[in-house]
């Protein structure tokens, strides 16, 4: 059961069929579980006689232009002392967007009826007067209702255990809200909770109780059985859900590290080299770690070389622990001359050899060159029990009382996923508290602002399988995978690993290797951030700094201006405006794969992709990310089995049966990297936990291919290297950077493929993009882009009407031209000199959130929610807008796309890796 394509495209590029992406046969399910209730009469009038005024306001904007003509060319019907006294008034309001005076208009005598505009412009202007009327008396009815609205969500469960977990005060004011108050500080709390109930009903990213996520398989792809029904109404198995709980690893590897900064403790761990040595001429180098805490968000890690001259000494200290061994085995094993078991008939080594390399031992650890190993897994979902165990193991009376504490740590942890909402606000107080003080006990204090630490991650999983049947069709299907294709053209992944491969040849030479793979990851690193300059305005394959990379990279930005050439000569050619769609030629899109550069289609790609159903079958989609697991892997664990076993089929049939497939997993403080191992290689520090330590591998310049790979030291096979974990690759470690970068594709932008309209308006220029389409695809929303000025000038408008602001939103609406239902959006931060530092930013900025310009509450709240963004907002239509009178207000559907991989010269290869793909889906489809 496939879909109803073939395996390969027709097209061809120098002489190789191009495998056609697929669409996996299991999808991730995210949904909100909180409905809206269907809108209540108040507010329907309400929202209507709103639109009413919002076309009334464009109308006598529309108007204005033609009325000043007409009053300029009317002054011969009138006496000179008219025309200065009302008719240039009039027409000075008129032409300035201003209110005339009462007194002017009672003065007009009989003009209305020798020139028409001035009939139409009164008339439209009576009409808004009438329906402005109706608005005031409607007003308090449907902010009632919104009221009503709201606290039915406070009263939801689900939303108050989001709250609970989101904070205290958040709980405490959306209990009130519940109980429907009025008084002053109910009004002053309103809309933080107002925000939060949106966020519940219109985000589907998963956090706490404000989501849930679930997993399927994918039937046959065919005619969509749902007719115009949207996915809000489905049966999903919500009453399966539990939540899973983890402690916050930033704080638990913080832990761990001010524990073993004890010497007496630190001798109980085994202990290993910081990295693998680099030999040359007789001096030895290291890559050395230096972590920072950051707000018990992530732990940010950097590298720095150190290179000493005891080169042998270290070589042979490197070897003894491999694996990791204690300090007192290392020393025992050095004082015996380097012997890692020891001899019955060898002399004891003297008590002086001993203490020598005791004091060697320390030196090389006082210099971060030798570190402990954690007494939990890397990727130990529950490290705590573990290192609680460690401390009882050394029998020091201190450490069994900090051994106590962590288990309460642990214990209350646990319970907060079944707890009620008010016990859960009352177990994260307590844990602030205990995080804090043990922290601060043991010399590392968290911060100037302990109250908003992050103690816990909690997802809510679904754990029975989901009925995907009609979802997707068909058509569905070879939509997504043409999307696959036009992603890849837009993607930095190309150019980066053609960045990788100049700075590598350029260090090693053609051919060229590098044993240490750290020894590379400076430069990895750097060739991201020139990939990403010349993306953000650089020529065509040239970085701003002035050096050209491969000429690859100029066919591929050569096809990509072609196409976007193509795309705007069409949508201006037809007259399309700001409001018109901009759809793509369907027929070039799905011939992109065959005119791609050939070393762009050598290997293997996945991709992500993020869709929701809007009405009419029109299928939305929000994001295009990096696929192979990448956003279900967190959930693996918690997911029904079959979740697991698709995530690793997916990848094998892709790759095929003699690849090497790897995986790296780093978690570097972040909750959201925890996930298992799908594939059946693991490239780690610790080939403890991995069955490939970072020296069995190097970096290779692949003459065959004209591109880095790594291959495993011991057989010589080239290894694909996948990294499944959502933080953002540059904000990693360094020294993982080329392993990261082995599969780098997932950051595709569609940006470049609309036209922009400039428009003038208060405090600024309006930037309207329109809606992109692909086929039954809508690629990208349209958008108004809105500068800081525009958005102070708007701030003091909504302020200075009242407490709910019709006549401004309804101008502003007319205005922009915007519909009623969008998501506001923190506008895009100026780029710095680097990307990693532009991803830190973008950390701190706030999330999208939807707003409904056609509801009282909602508007009530405006200045607030907009106030949020002082440096610039967007306005993206909400497409889909959360649904009302559904079983869930929103439901997205997480996708995966796979293309098998072209080897140089081996066009059979790829047909027979996409041939057991097709094969291993339909007997899994059928399986289901």
């Amino acid at each position: 059961m496939v879909p109803a394509h073939d395996g390969t495209h027709n097209g061809t590029h120098e002489g190789h069929p191009v495998p056609l992406p697929r669409v996996a046969p299991g999808a991730l399910v995210r949904t909100t579980l909180l409905g809206l209730p269907a809108e209540l009469a108040p507010a329907a009038s309400f929202r209507a006689a709103l639109a009413e005024l919002v076309v009334l306001e464009g109308r006598l904007t529309a108007l204005a232009p033609a009325l000043g003509d007409a009053l300029y060319a009317s002054r011969a019907g009138h006496t000179e002392d008219f025309h200065r006294d009302v008719v240039l008034p009039l027409r000075r309001a008129v032409h300035n967007g201003r209110e005339p005076r009462p007194a002017l208009l009672r003065r007009l005598n009989g003009l209305a009826g020798r020139v028409p505009e001035l009939r139409a412009w009164l008339d439209a202007r009576g009409r808004r007067e009438d329906v402005i009327a109706v608005l005031r008396a409607g007003t308090d009815p449907a902010l009632a209702a919104g009221r009503s609205v709201l606290a039915g969500l406070c009263r939801e469960p689900s939303f108050l255990r989001a709250a609970s977990f989101t904070s205290p005060d958040l709980l405490r004011a959306v209990l009130r809200t519940g109980q429907g108050p009025t008084d002053r500080r109910a009004r002053k709390e309103e809309a933080g909770v107002a925000r939060h109930a949106v966020r519940a009903v219109a985000r589907t990213t998963p956090l706490s109780a404000f989501t849930t996520v679930g997993w399927g398989v994918l039937p046959i792809p065919s005619a969509v059985d749902r007719g115009d029904v949207s996915w809000n109404g489905a049966d999903l198995p919500v009453g399966s859900s539990r939540a899973v709980v983890r402690a916050n690893r930033t704080l638990v590897d913080t832990l761990f590290a001010a524990l073993a900064a004890d010497p007496r403790r630190r001798s109980t761990l085994p202990h290993r080299m910081c990295s693998s040595l680099r030999d040359s001429g007789g001096r030895a180098a290291f890559a050395r770690s230096r972590t920072a805490f950051t707000a018990a968000r992530f732990l940010a890690v950097e590298d720095d070389e150190v290179t000493l001259g005891a080169a042998e000494p270290l070589r042979r200290l490197a070897a003894l622990c491999d694996p990791p061994a204690t300090l007192d085995a290392l020393a025992g094993m050095l004082a015996r001359g380097g012997s890692g078991e020891p001899d019955p008939d060898q002399v004891a080594a003297a008590p002086d050899q001993v203490a020598a390399a005791t004091a060697f031992l320390r030196q090389v650890c006082d210099a971060g060159l030798l570190v402990p190993v954690e007494p939990y897994a890397p990727q130990d979902p529950d490290p705590l029990p573990r290192l609680a165990g460690w401390l009882r193991d050394t029998r020091a009376p201190h450490d069994r009382e900090l051994a106590l504490r962590i288990d309460d740590l642990s214990a209350a942890t646990g319970e907060f996923g079944t707890a009620e909402p008010g016990r859960r606000a009352a177990l994260l107080a307590a844990l602030r508290d205990r995080w804090v003080t043990l922290l601060a006990d043991l010399g590392h204090p968290v911060g100037p602002d302990p109250t908003r630490l992050t103690v816990l991650s909690e997802d809510v999983v679904m754990r029975q399988p989901i009925l995907l049947d009609g979802f997707l069709g068909a058509a569905d299907h070879r939509a997504l995978g043409e999307l696959a294709s036009l992603s890849e053209v837009f993607d930095l992944g190309p150019v980066v690993r053609r960045q990788v491969r100049d700075s590598f040849v350029a260090r090693y030479g053609p051919g060229g290797v590098c044993p240490h793979v750290w020894d590379f990851g400076a430069d990895a690193d750097e060739a991201w951030q020139r990939a990403s300059r010349a993306a953000d305005g650089g020529a065509p394959g040239t970085d701003s700094d002035g050096s050209t990379a491969a000429d690859g990279i100029r066919r591929l930005a050569a096809l990509r201006t072609e196409l976007t050439e193509a795309v705007h000569r069409a949508h201006a050619d037809s007259g399309g405006g700001p409001d018109d769609d901009v759809v793509l030629p369907a027929g070039l899109v799905a011939g992109l794969g065959s005119r791609m550069p050939s070393w762009a289609t050598r290997r293997p790609v996945s991709y992500t992709e993020f869709v929701q159903r809007a009405r009419s079958g029109v299928l939305c989609v929000n994001h295009v990310y990096g696929g192979w697991g990448r956003f279900s892997s967190r959930f693996l664990d918690s997911l029904s089995p079959g979740a697991a076993q698709a995530a690793a089929t997916a990848a094998s049939d892709t790759f095929g049966p003699r690849a090497v497939v790897a995986q790296v997993r780093p978690v570097s403080g972040f909750n959201a990297n925890l996930h298992p191992r799908f594939v059946p290689e693991e490239i780690g520090p610790d080939r403890s936990y991995a069955s490939l330590g970072m020296d069995d591998v190097e970096l290779v310049h692949d003459l065959r291919g004209d591109e880095v790979r790594v291959r495993v030291k011991a057989t010589g096979a080239w290894a694909d290297v996948l990294y499944a974990g959502v933080f953002a690759p540059l904000l990693l470690q360094p020294r993982l950077a080329p392993l990261l970068m082995d599969h780098p594709h997932g950051i595709t932008d569609f940006g470049a493929l609309v036209p922009r309209h400039l428009t003038a308006v208060p405090g600024g220029d309006l930037v309207r993009t329109p809606r992109l389409r692909h086929r039954h695809l809508v690629l990208r929303r349209r958008r108004w882009e809105l500068a800081g000025p525009t958005v102070a000038v708007l701030l003091a408008e909504l302020a200075a009407e009242g407490e709910v602001p019709v006549g401004t939103v309804a101008k502003w609406r007319a205005l922009l031209g915007v519909p009623d239902q969008l998501y506001l959006h923190a506008a895009a931060a100026a780029r710095g000199g680097r990307v990693d530092e532009d991803l830190l930013s973008a950390l701190d900025r706030p999330r999208p959130q939807y707003i409904d310009l056609g509801d009282a509450l909602h508007l009530r709240c405006l200045g607030k929610w907009l106030g949020r963004h002082p440096g610039g907002a967007v306005l993206e239509e909400a497409l889909p807008a959360p649904a009302r009178g559904e079983a869930h207000a929103a439901v997205e559907l997480v996708v995966e796309t796979y293309r098998a991989g072209l080897g140089v010269g081996d066009a059979s290869d790829a047909r027979d890796a996409q041939a057991r793909a097709t094969a291993g889906w339909a007997n899994r489809r059928d399986d289901r």
